[in-house]
């Protein structure tokens, strides 16, 4: 290659290099100068935080509020507001003490005002509350927590029990903003054991480790060759379509009873063939075209239970009110068509309804499908299964 072309080309690459290197991130805007002080108006004490009213400087180039603020546990955080809100909420503290929040006007050029200080002392926090509120009790096959979240917190549960050396194990996590909710460990034996559980929130903060001694109720599986489908007189025809009444109690899940045409609400009995202390009841899909979550699989659902044998005409007056009132829905709510693989793996594992700690002992077992995955007007339900101890 010419001589005189090497240099060229060098010398190009390097005014490159060099012109890239002296590129400097900037600010998109120039500096109107240091922005004026916010004005607080008002301010809320919150549990485990404040809400602060305020008013921004008379100045043109405003870009937001920024509030800094260390919590109870040192870490040190930042709320911004943007140049539209006139108030900013912080929260994450987890003590009744006295602390401080300093504001800042931020402008378009990225240059804070001088900082307000704000003093103020939260309200019990959320943690605290929830805290007081837990209780763990015995349940079928291990153990029931109940909790209440009146401030709706954005908080993450922790669900211990031992494993076979007695050291506490975690064997489950969720996330919950429930004002009540419950939730039950199961699939352990009716001896001594203890069950544990730790509330954490998005902010580093977490309670003591809760934890009670219980005996697990037994529980198992009713056997389902004792049981049969009823036919009463309101209940719908679930031999269309290959489907047969017999095969939402058949152990097998690729079989599926399906009801005709215009059949919703679409109810079917079960008649357990004894009495017993129903735990729960897990119902599950039939998998078409690759979903669980498509065409007539039902999705809102009541559940009722009766003792006694009930009329032959299928009368609802003798079943008073519902026992559950649930939804086959998928965790990730997505919408049809859209199926994770959380999504099935949840459907595979049954939808799971549990029947309160206090419902009588029960033979039959009312189910009503009022809506379908994808609003067919007819259904498809594959196996039923039915939890509990056996009373007779």
């Amino acid at each position: 290659m010419n001589t005189k072309y090497m240099f060229f080309i060098t010398g190009l690459l390097l005014a490159v290099l060099f012109s890239c290197s002296e590129k400097k991130l900037e600010p998109i805007t120039d500096s109107m100068g240091k922005p004026g002080t916010v004005s607080i108006i008002a301010k809320e004490e919150l549990p485990g935080g404040v809400r602060l009213k305020y008013k921004i400087p008379n100045t043109e180039d405003i870009l937001a509020v920024k509030a800094v603020y260390t919590l109870s546990n040192g870490r040190t955080y930042e709320e911004s507001a943007s140049f539209y809100e006139n108030k900013i909420t912080i929260l994450g503290f987890n003590d009744v003490n006295e602390h401080s929040v300093n504001l800042y006007a931020v402008s378009y050029a990225q240059v804070y005002s001088d900082p307000v200080e704000v003093k103020f002392t939260p309200l019990e926090p959320p943690l605290a509350k929830i805290a007081r509120s837990v209780s763990i009790i015995s349940d079928f096959g291990g153990a029931q927590y109940r909790w209440e979240n009146e401030d709706k917190y954005p908080v993450n549960l922790e669900f211990f029990t031992p494993d076979s050396t007695g050291v506490l194990q975690l064997v489950r996590i969720i996330t919950s903003e429930l004002p009540a909710a419950n939730l039950s460990l199961r699939g352990y034996k009716p001896d001594p054991r203890t069950f544990a559980v730790v509330v954490r929130d998005n902010y580093g903060n977490m309670t003591d480790t809760l934890k009670e001694n219980i005996i697990p109720m037994f529980e198992e599986r009713f056997n389902k060759r004792s049981m049969s489908v009823m036919k009463l007189g309101d209940d719908a025809n679930f031999t269309n379509w290959e489907g047969m009444d017999a095969y939402l109690i058949d152990d097998d899940k690729t079989t599926f009873g399906h009801s005709p045409a215009n059949s919703l609400p679409a109810s079917f009995t079960i008649d357990m063939g004894v009495t017993g202390q129903v735990s729960r009841i897990v119902m599950f899909n039939r998998l078409f075209n690759d979903s669980y979550y498509s065409w007539g699989n039902p999705k809102d659902i009541k559940i009722y239970g009766k003792k006694d044998r009930p009329s032959q005409n299928g009368s609802w007056d003798e079943w008073g009110e519902p026992i559950i009132v649930g939804q086959l829905s998928k965790p990730s709510g997505l919408p049809s068509g859209t199926d994770t693989d959380e999504d099935k793996a949840y459907a595979e594992a049954g939808f799971e309804f549990v029947f309160p700690l206090d419902v009588e002992p029960l033979r039959y077992i009312r189910v009503v499908i009022l809506s379908t995955q994808t609003g067919p007007t007819y259904t498809h339900p594959a196996e039923v299964d039915i939890f509990g101890e056996v009373k007779n």
